[in-house]
């Protein structure tokens, strides 16, 4: 079946604390359940009430879709919702619909829909986001204001979503009037007056973002949301009057943690420090507060640096197994904080489900690593369990990186070409093989598979840097590297390492001139040890042996043992004594 979208597809997985500006929410909002839309998947109907018409309707509408033909798709299943007044095929009509592009036949069974599932918000959204693409923006009121009957909380933030995913000037504006019209209709509900104050906040039009959070807040005084946007408004023009209302209202509702969560990032933010840290202490002493809330204010600790109040929030909180694994993963980021890597190691370790179970375990590999504990660091890879090709990726480079740093090559090439038999054209696979078959002299290899990269990605500023440097390096086709390297120095006029391939080019060519001048620069813009190798060669080619003894030493002193400045200097030193 084809890929079908809808209107509203931004609503299948509604983040909380949504703001406009894509950043931090202005504060802890409460999070909304993800509301199930029926996506791509067929509609499976009542037998036992819908007409028989109607489920051959629906059952031909399905093979439509199934044959590519949306057109007799959408009529039989306008036709089923329009007889069964039903939810479900109402949904499924608007739907087909809209992956057909036609924002006036989703009107009809939208409506149907709206009306059969009265407490559905994403069928009332839904439905007057139609009305306001469409410029009918009357229309949309009625589903908005019914919208946020059922639910003012979730409401405003759906409000938030149709501005921020009608991104069109023209539908921007739109939405503001709906939201005009919806506020000058609310008398109890201020969902509509807040959610205008947070996009005329985003806009910079404080004084009427002030405004609509002041009558806001008229309508109920106790308003998280009305608080945090008056007291935001307030603080453009007024730090000390805007912390005065914001103490005044923390001080009242001691009992509202997400209000008490605000003001203590207000503090910390505003440079309240004591007081913040203060507030702090007494809310994780608050036994009625969440483990999400208990959670929110480790990261705030973490933020302040506070490291103490958020290891006995987090100690707290890994006892739970639903936040374990994310308590255990902030844990080991304080440790790793403290230069503390045995403890942060332990902590990763302990990270064994959830979205930072893998970035956790590559982490405790890597701090294994920098402890030269390459084969515990191997171990605790092989026990982690990815969720899906992206992390069986990430595993598979982190592996690689310790075959690189002992030496390991032809396993890495063994690893990568399994892993490319089952990941094809994975350009940071085909990467990493392209380096570990230039340092096995596999010169075809590597060549084929830079080459392949940069079919799929031109502008693939490394694979253009390490197939001009290997032209130029190990090879004579040093007219190849030239176009290689030009075209990435073109991409990254300042990148240091293109630089350095171009220098080390420059001085294979014979141009030693050239060669110093452009090696210098790249030296500058970043000192590091391989450019040193190469800018100490070329300076003892031109005999300031002094200078390439004084270029080299000052590379092994910020990173001693270094393999390439070592071995350069061991063939050419003796050469000269």
């Amino acid at each position: 079946m084809k890929q079908v979208a809808t209107l509203f597809i931004p609503l299948l997985i509604v983040v909380p604390g949504l703001t406009l500006s894509g950043t931090e929410p202005l504060a802890p909002k409460p999070p909304l359940k993800t509301i199930p839309l029926v996506e791509n998947t067929t509609v499976t109907p009542k037998k036992d009430v819908l007409p028989v018409d109607s489920l051959y309707q629906l059952l031909a509408a399905e093979m439509a879709l199934d044959r590519d033909h949306p057109e007799i798709a959408l009529a039989n299943y306008i036709a089923a919702a329009e007889e069964t007044q039903d939810a479900d095929v109402a949904a499924r009509a608007t739907q087909v619909a809209l992956s057909a592009g036609s924002l006036e036949t989703a009107v009809a069974p939208a409506i149907i829909w709206a009306n059969a599932a009265k407490n559905n918000l994403e069928a009332q959204i839904t439905t007057a986001a139609l009305y306001i693409r469409l410029g009918k923006i009357e229309k949309a009121v009625p589903f908005l204001l019914h919208a946020e009957e059922v639910n003012q909380e979730e409401a405003f933030q759906y409000y938030l979503i149709l501005f921020r995913q009608l991104q069109k000037p023209e539908d921007n504006q739109r939405v503001i009037s709906a939201l005009e019209m919806l506020a000058a209709k609310e008398t109890n509900i201020p969902s509509g007056h807040l959610a205008l104050a947070e996009i005329y906040l985003f806009q910079g039009k404080d004084a009427k973002a002030l405004d609509l959070s002041q009558k806001a807040l008229k309508m109920d005084p106790n308003s998280t949301i009305g608080i945090q946007l008056f007291t935001e408004t307030m603080l453009r023009k007024d730090k000390p009057a805007a912390k005065a209302f914001l103490d005044k209202h923390a001080q009242a509702q001691k009992q509202n943690s997400l209000l008490q969560q605000y003001y203590t990032q207000f503090l910390l933010e505003n440079g309240f420090i004591e007081q913040a840290h203060q507030q702090i202490k007494e809310l994780i002493n608050n036994t009625k507060l969440t483990n999400e809330e208990l959670l929110q204010l480790a990261r705030t600790s973490i933020q302040a640096q506070w490291f103490d109040i958020a290891e006995k929030i987090l100690k707290q909180t890994s006892k739970d197994d639903e936040s374990k694994d994310l308590s255990h993963y902030f844990l080991a980021r304080i440790a790793e904080m403290q230069n503390k890597e045995e403890v942060a190691i332990d902590w990763f370790k302990q990270v064994l489900t959830g979205p930072f179970h893998v970035l956790s375990q590559v982490r405790a590999s890597v701090l294994l690593c920098e402890k030269k504990r390459y084969d515990e660091a191997l171990e605790v890879l092989t026990r982690t369990q990815p969720s899906d090709a992206a992390e069986k990726k990430q595993i598979i480079l982190a592996t690689i990186e310790i075959y690189n740093q002992t030496h390991r090559y032809p396993e890495a090439l063994v690893l990568l070409n399994d892993s490319l038999a089952n990941m094809p054209n994975e350009i940071d696979l085909l990467y990493a093989r392209s380096l570990i078959a230039d340092r096995l002299d596999k010169i075809d290899l590597a060549e084929t598979d830079l080459k392949e990269i940069l079919l799929i990605q031109p502008s693939h500023l490394d694979a253009l840097n390490a197939l001009g440097y290997m032209l130029a390096n190990k090879t004579k086709r040093f007219d190849e590297a030239q176009q290689y390297l030009s075209y990435a120095l073109k991409l990254s006029p300042n990148n240091a390492s293109v630089l350095d391939s171009l220098g080390w080019l420059y001085f294979k060519q014979g141009d030693y001139n050239k060669s110093l001048d452009t090696l210098k620069k790249a030296a500058q813009i970043m000192p590091d040890a391989e450019i040193a190798a190469h800018l100490g060669e070329v300076m003892w080619y031109l005999k300031d042996f002094d200078g390439a003894k004084r270029v080299w030493n000052n590379a092994l002193e910020m990173h001693p043992k270094h393999d390439h400045v070592i071995k350069v200097m061991n063939r050419l030193i003796p050469n000269k004594e």
